[in-house]
């Protein structure tokens, strides 16, 4: 059984338990996750890779998952790079000196956007306003811990992840329930995390593992975007 199965098996026997008191609120399950987002945010400059797989569900059953491969790099405060690739997106984003940049290499449209000169900022600002989806964004916010709310939490101890030890803690509120796989140790790092959505029929997620580059060669020109050769510019709207 490879480790995104193992990850969807565990994922759903705790969903089964939700139901239970076995997710009664605990300290500890919380603890461990604040650390988690303290190391995030205590780094000026990281990297790290991902797959995130998402779940199409119809009438109660997965009919598709749908895999993107994901590459960030961070330079606090003010710069981001992602570049995704996979069955429904190939697009990089750039944030850098006030401007918010998005490209899509398949159809070759970019739209710029000035936004506040914060990665936090830019974030805030793009999903309010523009709808856009991004669920490694808790990866990224420098302040994850004073952002999340959850009702309920539980910690299950730790469990073996692909030959690393880690912490599994689970969240949920009225509408979803998250799964988290931290490393144990001083520098704890989330590597596989899980979004359930409770109100959908079947139960569909977003499983995602990270893989944390611990030598990151980021350099001022990752986030400069020039346009390609025949790339076309559009206007953005606000969703609002």
């Amino acid at each position: 059984m490879n480790l995104h199965k193992k990850l969807l098996c565990t994922a759903g026997i705790a969903l089964l338990l939700s139901s239970t008191n076995l997710f009664a609120a605990e300290r500890s399950a919380k603890d461990i996750i604040n650390k988690a987002y303290q190391h995030i945010g205590s780094m000026d400059k990281y990297a790290f890779d991902a797959i995130v797989l998402d779940d199409e569900v119809k009438d109660g059953a997965v009919v598709k998952t749908y895999r993107q491969d994901v590459s960030v790099k961070v330079d606090r405060p003010g710069k981001l790079r992602v570049d995704t690739k996979g069955d429904t997106k190939n697009r990089s984003s750039y944030i850098n000196g006030g401007i918010f940049t998005m490209i899509d290499h398949g159809h070759g449209y970019y739209g710029q956007l000035e936004t506040p000169k914060t990665i936090d900022g830019t974030l805030d600002l793009i999903f309010e306003l523009y709808g856009i989806r991004a669920p490694l964004a808790s990866l990224i916010y420098s302040d994850m811990g004073k952002r999340v709310k959850f009702k309920r939490s539980k910690y299950f101890g730790t469990v073996d992840v692909a030959g690393v030890e880690c912490d599994y803690v689970a969240f949920k509120s009225r509408v979803r329930e998250v799964h988290v796989w931290i490393t144990t140790g001083d520098t704890p790092q989330i590597i596989n995390y899980s979004i359930i959505d409770t109100t959908v029929e079947g139960n569909p997620r977003i499983n995602t593992s990270i893989t944390w580059n611990s030598n990151p060669k980021i350099s001022d020109s990752d986030f400069i975007f020039k346009a390609p050769k025949g790339a076309t510019q559009i206007s953005v709207d606000a969703t609002n």
